[in-house]
């Protein structure tokens, strides 16, 4: 009995250690996608400057994303963003380049921080404003849902937390606020990993898809 409890143990150990290391390799995989493409996008905006002054002279950090390699950090999705706002924090630099990160920080966790709050103008001040907004999702979810608006309202307001609110969404649908779940679909609209059409219990996607939304549970969850 003693051998079989320490095999056991002995097997766990290695299990965990096993998908710890394939967490970490998950997760350097992500980081090096955007420490590449952010190295093109650099690169590009500095050889567009040299070739058209006109163009270095916009302070419209926007027009530096229309390229291919900020499409290809969007697409990366949620699990990209604890990396982006890790490089933002330990950055140095408070530039271009730290906005850029910050800008595909909001598009892919589809939130405004700057249009709903108008609180940050560099990209450390947006990571404060992030990681407040993070802390508050399961607060705002709660009153958005006790409030007594209209189920429309509603819905509208807790598209606007983005989707770090969805496993918090969840929860509040499966304790039977069915009528949230267009929320859910609006925050997962574009997102190739999941197809929306023709859901016809809400309910029953939500138990079965839930545990997907894990590292989003964790990312807010680290802020409180």
């Amino acid at each position: 009995m003693k051998k079989l409890i320490v095999s056991l143990s002995v097997l766990c150990l290695i299990i965990v250690t096993m998908l710890t290391f394939t967490i970490s390799k998950a997760n350097a995989s992500i980081a090096s996608k955007i420490d590449q493409n952010m190295l093109s996008i650099m690169d590009d905006i500095n050889k567009l400057s040299t070739q058209d002054p006109q163009f270095a002279m916009s302070s419209n950090p926007y027009s530096y994303i229309n390229n291919a390699n900020y499409k290809s950090i969007i697409s990366l999705g949620s699990e990209a963003l604890p990396i982006l706002v890790d490089r933002i924090d330990r950055s140095k630099e408070n530039g271009l380049r730290e906005y850029i990160l910050s800008i595909a920080t909001e598009e892919i966790s589809k939130v405004d921080l700057k249009k709903d709050r108008g609180e940050w103008s560099s990209a450390k001040g947006f990571t404060k404003v992030w990681k407040t907004h993070l802390k508050n999702i399961p607060t705002n979810v709660n009153k958005i849902v006790a409030s007594n608006e209209a189920n429309d309202k509603k819905v509208q307001e807790l598209v606007l937390l983005g989707t770090p609110a969805i496993p918090f969404i969840m929860d509040k649908i499966e304790q039977g606020n069915t009528e949230l779940f267009p929320s859910i679909d609006q925050l997962l609209r574009g997102n190739a990993n999941f197809t929306m059409n023709q859901i016809t219990d809400g309910s029953e996607w939500v138990k079965k898809h839930k545990s997907q939304f894990n590292d989003l549970r964790d990312l807010v969850n680290k802020e409180i």
